[in-house]
């Protein structure tokens, strides 16, 4: 941290949490441990349970992964995985729900941490979800009043005050259903909020082009009021070209009807007004003057000031959002008709206009009702709906980049992200990693019936299924009773993966029964186990060595073998480690 920054400190804050977990993913009451304890800092292997669906098309083993374990520990894991990964492979966008520290319990986790105790769990997994984040990643994190403040501090000291993007509100319902407090006259809650950062606030950036919809019916009925029927194509009567060198046409109706809606009928029965108004919606309009500064308007003008004369003009803009698009426009006593469907849309019986994507958004936009049905999974007041997720989304990621859950719940953020046609990455720890997101994911890539709720209709997403996911559980550890844990596999290969995954290598092959090749780079690395007492030998070692690649600068072999020979017998590229002491002193090392 710089000198002079602003920390946020509480008890503990140098420590960890370790939470042992009953066969149900329950966790215990936390107890705090060093950060560097192989509890809480042992990346695990990951153990494939099963693939859904269609995998063939999947870029890597990593690619819609749903990993069932603690999410510190598979972040750890994802950490490791992703160390030599290219930028374009990392992941782009990480939307975190994590539990709001409310004292409340829920049917489907724990959520009554203590102040530090909550601080510490996200500051150990914001710190590893920050390795795993490209240059121009987007960190969103959901939270509510509870939090709010203490979290800004913490990610401005993870990830720069420089590199905070902003808050989002988010008026969950219209109106506040519990108290912000304990007293009677305590405000009640309706809002939550999503912070914003960039990994690089340079590289980092939103996609500008999303926009809103704002329900804006009240305020559109008040400004169209006149239905324009036009009965003819209109004969041209001119045509010239503008200044831009595009034409212009000029054409004068004799076959139209203007008619006004009844001003009183607004006064007296307003929802009479608007369901005429959304029944002739396509036809209303509101005139306008209209400014004669260029040449070209002038000349229209000059047609269209005639008393009870309907005059249009085509043309093709030049600039602005309709470029090159052929428009229609109305004039009528020297005055210009606005049709409320070029500023408009319709969506269920409601005028929405479109707007630039603000820091609030409404209830109406965005609402909780019916989410409950979405997915076909019930989870009980901590779902998000879908077309939340879409929008965060679409102003952080676009189509093949990879998104992060680490505390995916129902599992909605992989269900968008997969419907979103991105790379998606959930844990989730509970039972209902089974219960809830394997099934929501199930239905998402059936291609027979596939889940039609949630964004699944959406005209831009029109889901049809298809695609897979490879399901994951998270490891058990290495090292147990001051030995190697026997019980991760019996043939040794998995305890090899762990081996390498904790000393940085890559699991390359297995070469012979006992024995697995790793590699990281210029540097090599043999796993040499066996669970019964064996002597390693010189002449052994040596015969293994020779079948791997030479193009090393240096060899480690990782072995719970005794040894027949000294490491002086070797050469100075090879180095012998004993496990399990090796990993043991990984972890027993004073890490800052």
């Amino acid at each position: 941290m710089k000198k002079g920054s602003l920390e946020l400190n509480w008890i503990n804050k140098d420590k960890s949490l370790y939470y042992e977990y009953d066969k149900d993913g329950n966790p215990s009451k936390p107890i705090w441990v060093g950060k560097n304890d192989i509890r809480v800092a042992e990346p695990r292997i990951l153990k494939l349970v099963k693939e859904y669906g269609d995998c063939s098309k999947l870029k890597d083993p990593l690619d819609n992964v749903l990993i069932k374990g603690d999410n510190l520990l598979a972040l750890r894991t994802l950490v490791e995985l992703f160390k030599d990964r290219s930028e374009k492979d990392k992941v782009k966008c990480v939307y975190l729900d994590p539990p709001f520290n409310t004292g409340n319990a829920f049917e489907n986790y724990e959520d009554n941490l203590a102040h530090s105790e909550w601080l510490s769990m996200m500051k150990d997994r914001l710190i590893s979800i920050r390795s795993l984040v490209k240059d121009e990643g987007i960190i969103m994190v959901h939270i509510d009043y509870q939090e709010l403040s203490y979290l800004k501090v913490l990610m401005d000291e993870l990830f720069g005050r420089n590199n905070y993007i902003g808050q989002i509100n988010w008026q969950r319902v219209p109106e506040g259903r519990t108290l912000l407090g304990q007293g009677e006259s305590d405000l009640t809650k309706s809002t939550e909020y999503i912070l914003i950062y960039s990994k690089n606030r340079i590289k980092g950036k939103l996609n500008k082009d999303v926009k809103k919809f704002i329900d804006s019916t009240d305020k559109i009925v008040d400004q169209y009021s006149t239905i324009l029927n036009v009965k003819d194509e209109g004969k041209l009567v001119d045509s010239f070209i503008d200044s831009s060198g595009e034409e212009v046409k000029v054409f004068i109706h004799k076959n139209f009807e203007l008619n006004n809606l009844s001003k009183k009928v607004l006064r007296e029965n307003r929802d009479k007004y608007i369901a005429d108004f959304i029944k002739n919606y396509k036809k209303m309009v509101q005139s306008v003057g209209i400014q004669t500064e260029s040449t070209s308007q002038q000349k229209i003008l000059s047609y269209c000031s005639d008393k009870d004369t309907l005059y249009s003009v085509e043309y093709t803009p030049s600039k602005g959002k309709r470029k090159k698009i052929k428009l229609k426009s109305y004039y009528y006593n020297g005055r210009k008709f606005l049709f409320s469907k070029d500023y408009s849309t319709l969506i269920k019986g409601k005028l929405f206009r479109e707007s630039d994507m603000n820091d609030f958004w409404r209830s109406e936009e965005l609402p909780v009702t019916g989410t409950a049905k979405e997915g076909n999974v019930n989870f009980r007041r901590s779902k998000k709906p879908e077309a939340l997720i879409k929008r965060i989304l679409k102003l952080s990621t676009a189509e093949d980049e990879i998104v992060l859950d680490s505390f995916l719940g129902s599992g909605t953020t992989a269900a968008v992200a997969h419907k979103m046609n991105r790379r998606w990455i959930g844990i989730e720890i509970g039972n209902h990693a089974d219960t809830h997101c394997v099934k929501r994911l199930n239905l998402v890539i059936n291609k027979n019936n596939p889940d039609k709720t949630g964004i699944s209709k959406d005209k831009d997403i029109n889901w049809k299924g298809g695609g897979g996911f490879r399901y994951y559980r998270l490891g058990d550890t290495l090292i147990k009773d001051n030995d190697i844990n026997w019980e991760l596999n019996k043939n040794g290969e998995l305890i090899a993966k762990a081996v390498f995954l904790n000393t940085g290598f890559k699991f390359e092959k297995k070469i012979q029964e006992g024995v697995f090749f790793g590699k990281r780079k210029t540097k090599h690395a043999l796993c040499i186990i066996d669970k019964d007492l064996k002597v390693l030998t010189k002449k052994e070692l040596e015969s293994i060595i020779n079948k791997i690649p030479k193009d090393y600068d240096l060899l480690e072999v990782f072995t719970n073998l005794g040894l027949a020979l000294k490491q002086d017998e070797l050469k100075e590229s090879i180095q012998i480690k004993k496990i399990p002491y090796a990993i043991q002193e990984k972890f027993s090392e004073v890490k800052e």
